[in-house]
């Protein structure tokens, strides 16, 4: 038996943080995601997918999302689409599920009560469908008295492990053991947007698509085997997402490219698909940190998204960069005294980085004129 472990889709999650352009290319990307499980369920002879919850970012998505996330799983009449709340969408949703459950297609199955759903003969799914968004109990403790004869037994669950947490902060409720209690062949769950293995039959399957820079596992689903009740499963990680998302922080010292270690730092294929903060520290020249500057300025269009924080990079002594600022006079003694403010003794860090970005508007003033 075959099947595909699905969570976490939160579409319609605004991306609040970028730009119009951005946040629309992201949006869809989570849709395409929702249609790139059941192509993958086609492809690979799933018997079907479970959705371990938050396949919406909140409890009132707009209509028109709710038809086109019901249109997807229309079109691949062969899946068999187990639906699960999660805490972003949970059971508090109640006009969002009555609706679903009115205009849902035949294949689409949910899982909103916690009771056996069969599958065929062969399988028995339990799921622990989320009634509120923090129910701070642990719902999966009734799978261990269920009744499901000689089948394979799947639970089905959205929260945090005791040992591990939640992703949005809330009680660790689900025991990381709950598959072992429970004589549970596979537990699926939902809400850590990372792929992660809990146990050998306990995996939370991670976001589809990516949706932030923390450097988890790359985006996907899993693809689930279990030859027969009480046979280890075979999990394989399979990446969907469009996008990848890079945090990079890179330590800078003066002498040194900063455009030559820039450029090695940043990912060389398919920028187009690639989301980039960019965080330097350490210590530059003034000459050498503009290089910088003006190399991040260039590069930022051919990706996707490109931030680049540099506030945490200090500024070296030199006195040819001051020279290059003027070699006397009241200017010269301006550059000077903003220099010395960029020292964190005796100030704040804040204080010492508004120093920093001064001399450097300062040093790119005097670069303008001399042109």
């Amino acid at each position: 038996m075959r099947f595909v472990h699905a969570a976490d889709f939160h579409l319609g999650k605004p991306f609040g943080n970028f730009d119009e352009d951005t946040r629309a290319a992201l949006k869809a990307a989570r849709l395409e995601a929702l249609r790139s499980t059941g192509e993958l369920a086609v492809n690979r002879g799933a018997d079907f997918v479970v959705v371990a919850g938050d396949t919406f970012d909140a409890g009132a998505p707009p209509s028109r999302l709710v038809k086109r996330v019901l249109d997807a799983m229309a079109s691949f009449p062969d899946v068999t689409w187990v639906w699960m709340p999660g805490n972003h969408d949970s059971l508090a949703a109640v006009d969002l599920w009555e609706r679903i459950e009115r205009d849902k297609p035949d294949n689409v199955i949910l899982a909103t009560y916690a009771e056996v759903i069969d599958i065929g003969q062969d399988v028995a799914i339990l799921p622990a469908p989320p009634s509120v968004k923090a129910p701070g109990y642990d719902l999966t403790d009734w799978m261990g008295s269920a009744d499901t004869g000689n089948r394979i037994r799947i639970g089905l669950a959205h929260g945090g492990v005791t040992d591990f947490g939640s992703e949005d902060g809330g009680l660790a409720t689900i025991p990381p053991d709950r598959a072992e209690q429970s004589d549970l062949d596979y537990l699926a769950l939902g809400d850590w947007h990372g792929q992660m293995r809990i146990g050998p039959r306990t995996w939370y399957s991670g976001a589809p698509e990516a949706d932030g820079f923390k450097g988890q596992a790359a985006a996907g689903v899993l693809l689930v085997e279990v030859d027969a009740p009480g046979e280890a499963p075979r999990v394989e990680q399979v990446p969907i997402g469009q996008y990848q998302w890079h945090r990079i922080e890179t330590d800078f010292f003066a002498g040194s490219d900063p455009v030559e270690v820039l450029e090695e730092t940043l990912p060389k294929f398919d920028r187009e698909l690639v989301l980039v903060r960019f965080v330097g520290t350490g210590r530059l020249g003034l000459s050498e940190l503009a290089a910088l500057r003006e190399a991040c300025d260039k590069v930022a269009d051919d990706f996707h998204f490109f931030e680049a924080n540099l506030r945490n990079v200090g500024i070296e002594q030199n006195a040819h960069d001051l020279n290059l600022i003027a070699e006397g006079g009241a200017l010269r003694v301006a550059a000077e005294n903003i220099f010395a403010e960029t020292s964190i003794e005796g100030r704040t860090e804040n204080d010492a980085r508004i120093a920093r970005l001064a001399l450097s508007h300062l040093f790119h003033l005097a670069q303008e004129v001399t042109k």
